[in-house]
């Protein structure tokens, strides 16, 4: 067990490092953790290094960070990076753990190497964890269903920790099959789509066709003139109007230009764009790593909405799986009415609490979780976690119910 802070525990041939100090910490393992990720076959962007330096620069840069790690030898086989924050809750001071995460960062978890190896780097971070001085709650929102942080939940619940998963959203997704040889077929991308859905397609592309030059461009740079495209677009609608946009806050701005210079680096950054005329009517601020496109932003030009852009670039983008290797297309976000046109696969995520195994941990658990619950049961209110949840917001280009669409 870890007797105090820099000391190791070890299981077969793995050792835990634990550091705790400022932001400079994640740099200093950055290129180990960068190839841990590649080594795992975890193909999410979320969970690489670069997005928690992103966070820590543009919005906390003051944090107290605790990392943990797993080695073989020089060999990083598992990380665990945490911020630690005073908060209130229920009406009591709480020492919370965290990720170094926000609704920007959209996904979040630890990264272990693959297979056996793996889950020994798994227990050894948890214990370590458990073992950190003076923590309330371990609280972590956009926790995808059996990633490595939701494993390690289930590690501490078996460990006698109280624990609670509560789901906050579900994302849809298209897998994507190879390419059929029959050019008569449907491409992979369309053939579950409905068919007034494809003839809307052809309509509307045909449409803007007629008032003047329609393209596709795509960027893999973190060109400035591209993003400032971008962070216009998305403003110019209601986004912008509430508030929310990325140009709309310095820190958010930074944040995703962070992200953008190291994607880029990398060489999974891609900004795509719908253009008529050269001017741009619809935008992704989205990643292509390992044949995983992620759309984690997108925009369009709202005078155009009867068109569906946004519709038409998720077209474009899909008719390029052969050149891009595609064999998923994530769309990231809450599903909305848009994106169920294309695609009804799901994925849940959770905000994942663990509570430390204390008197005060287990009345923080039944003040934050079981009141709550009993509250809202009473009013009829309680969510039953295995019915799909509601899909958000209307759809492009038409104002009818989607399921309409025969």
């Amino acid at each position: 067990m870890i007797l105090a802070e820099g000391h190791q525990i070890t299981e077969t041939k793995l050792d835990v490092r634990v550091q705790t100090g400022s932001a400079e910490l994640v740099e200093q393992i950055a290129g180990e953790w960068r190839r841990l990720c590649d080594e795992s076959g975890d193909e999410e962007v979320f969970y690489r290094p670069e997005w928690a330096q992103a966070y820590l620069q543009a919005f906390d840069s003051q944090a107290s960070v605790t990392i943990i790690t797993a080695w073989e030898g020089e060999r990083l086989r598992g990380v665990l990076p945490l911020v630690w924050r005073r908060i209130i809750g229920s009406g009591l001071p709480i020492t919370r753990l965290t990720l170094p995460s926000n609704l920007h960062s959209l996904r979040a978890s630890l990264t272990v190497c693959p297979g056996q190896e793996g889950e020994a780097a798994l227990r050894l971070l948890w214990q370590a964890t458990r073992n950190l001085p003076k923590w309330d709650v371990l609280d972590v929102t956009n926790v995808v269903d059996g990633n490595g942080l939701d494993r390690l939940s289930r590690l501490a619940n078996a460990d006698g920790y109280p624990t609670a998963r509560k789901r906050t959203s579900q994302t849809l997704y298209l897998p994507i099959g190879p390419s059929s040889f029959d050019p008569k077929a449907q491409p992979p991308w369309l053939a579950e789509t409905r068919p007034k859905f494809r003839s809307h397609l052809r309509r509307t592309r045909k449409q803007l066709e007629e008032q003047g030059t329609l393209e596709f461009k795509h960027v893999h740079t973190a060109d400035p003139i591209a993003l400032e495209k971008f962070y216009e677009l998305e403003a110019s609608g209601w986004k912008g109007a509430e508030g929310t946009a990325i140009k709309c806050d310095p820190r958010t701005r930074q944040f995703y230009d962070l992200v953008a210079q190291a994607a880029a680096r990398d060489g999974y950054l891609s900004l795509d764009f719908l253009q008529l005329n050269g001017k741009a009517i619809a935008g992704h601020f989205g990643f292509n790593l390992q044949g995983r496109y992620f759309l984690a932003k997108a925009g369009y030009d709202e005078s155009f909405r009867r068109q569906g852009p946004g519709q038409l670039l998720v077209n474009e983008v899909l008719s390029k799986t052969p050149q891009l290797g595609l064999h998923e297309f994530d769309f990231v976000g809450p599903a909305t009415w848009d994106e169920s046109r294309w695609a009804s696969a799901r994925r849940s995520n959770y905000r994942i609490f663990i509570f430390n195994r204390t008197w005060y941990g287990r009345l923080l658990r039944f003040l934050r979780i079981s009141v709550r619950e009993k509250v809202l049961a009473m009013m009829g209110r309680l969510e039953d976690e295995s019915a799909p949840l509601e899909l958000k917001s209307k759809p492009q280009g038409s104002d009818k119910d989607p399921r309409a669409d025969s």
